[in-house]
Formats: C-alpha cells, structure tokens, sequence
C-alpha cells in the first residue's frame, strides 16, 4: 500500500474502523477521510468511548447533568453530516478510560470480529493530546488487533509540522488543545502514511460537522474564522502503528 494522500486513495484503507474515546475526536482527526470513504461506498464504522460528560465548557448553556446527552446527539448530527451510518457507543465514563483495562479491549475485539475492518483509525500512544481516554483507546485498538491476529492496518492519528505551522499553532495557543503535553508531538508530511489534504467541498463539510458540536465547538468559532479554522484542520494525517514517528 502506497501513501494515501488523494480521495481515490482512500480506497485502499478498505472497511475503515475508527476507534475513539469522546464525541468530536472522530470529527477533528478523520470528518475528511470517513466522508470521502463514504462517497467511495466503503464501510465505515465509528466506535465512541464515552459520551464525553466531563468535557464542560459552558456550563450556563451546557449544564453538567445534561452534557451526555446533549453531547450523544451532537455526535449523531455529525456522523450524518459526514455520511457514516454506522456507530457504536461503549458507554465506558468520561476521563475513566484508562481503568477499563481489558474491558476496552475485549469490546474492541468483539468489533474487529463482527465488521473485519482493513483499516483502523484511533490516537497515537501519546494520545495526541495527552488525554489519558486517548491513550487508553489507542492502547484497546493495538491490542485488539493483536489479539484477533486480523490483518487490520492501525493507523495513530498525528499532528504535521506543516499543519502545526498552517494556522493549528494559533488555535493552540488561544485554546490549549495540547493540554497534557509540554509539546505536541509533530511529524512531517513525507513521515506519514496517510497525508489526507481535504478538498474545499471536504473542509465545508468538516466544519459543517464541527458545528453540529457547538457544546465543544463555540469557543473556537469565536475566536476564529472559518477560513482559519479550516486551514488548521484541512489535513488529516496518520501513521501506521509502530512507527518511530509516534511511539
């Protein structure tokens, strides 16, 4: 398998799996890849660790008691808007991941079994953010596909240096998205195995995902244009599991 870095290259992920741990981790890292997957009419199934009930940013608008499922119907709206009809939730708690252990991995493997994904989406063992429910899905996602033996690629989602430099450096400034990181871990385009550069009709529709989440999504569109928010985020890029660039 050579690079991916087109829409008709995405053919070659297959039955795509992506594996995640809170509403919007999905719609930030892959809206491109699952909609251009979607449009190629390949199988797409996205799993959600919790329902991201911690994840409080206004809680005038979005009180605590209510967060989960306003954050559940969130997700719904964003999957539709990317096309993937396919959604499991695990129902794991927010923030709690890293104690499910083998719980998480055994629902992991129950899934590769039921779908026979060729490819696998999740975090890298940094967690990309540092998030501890990043780095426990990663963490369920490796061992999973070792554990089935499947022939399934992993691919951990990663930051370029490119992207960092292309307007994601300014929104991490303002919002700390490396929250757990003294740095985020960056890689170089050529480094990647999936270098995805959404087209403008793929960045409309990402951002139009995006704004299905306004519970994690206000802030930002209020601190930025949409013009920069897409350059930040019109890259989506991966590398296998293993790789030196994101051990």
């Amino acid at each position: 398998m050579g690079r991916i870095t087109s829409v008709s290259d995405i053919r070659q992920l297959g039955t795509i799996l992506g594996v995640w741990a809170h509403p919007d981790d999905e719609t930030f890292t892959s809206a491109g890849i699952m909609t251009a997957a979607v449009r190629n009419g390949q199988e797409v199934i996205c799993v959600t660790a919790t329902k991201g009930e911690r994840g409080m940013q206004d809680e005038s608008k979005w009180p605590a008691h209510q967060l989960a499922n306003v954050r559940k119907i969130e997700l719904e709206a964003a999957l539709k808007t990317i096309g993937v009809k396919k959604h499991h939730w695990l129902d794991f708690k927010d923030n709690c991941c890293d104690e499910a252990g083998q719980d998480g991995v055994l629902c992991i493997c129950e899934l590769i079994d039921t779908y026979q994904p060729d490819t696998i989406l999740t975090f890298g063992h940094d967690g990309m953010t540092g998030h501890d429910d990043h780095k426990a899905v990663c963490m369920w996602a490796v061992e999973a596909q070792k554990r089935t033996n499947h022939s399934a690629i992993v691919y951990h989602a990663v930051i370029t240096k490119e992207q960092h430099n292309e307007g994601l450096d300014s929104l991490d400034k303002k919002l700390n998205i490396f929250f757990n990181l003294s740095s985020p871990n960056l890689v170089g385009e050529s480094d990647c195995h999936i270098c995805f550069r959404l087209t403008p009709e793929l960045q409309d529709i990402k951002y139009a995902a995006l704004q299905a989440m306004p519970s994690q999504t206000t802030r930002m569109f209020e601190e930025f244009g949409k013009d920069v928010v897409c350059d930040a985020l019109s890259t989506e890029a991966f590398v296998k599991a293993n790789n030196k660039t994101n051990a």
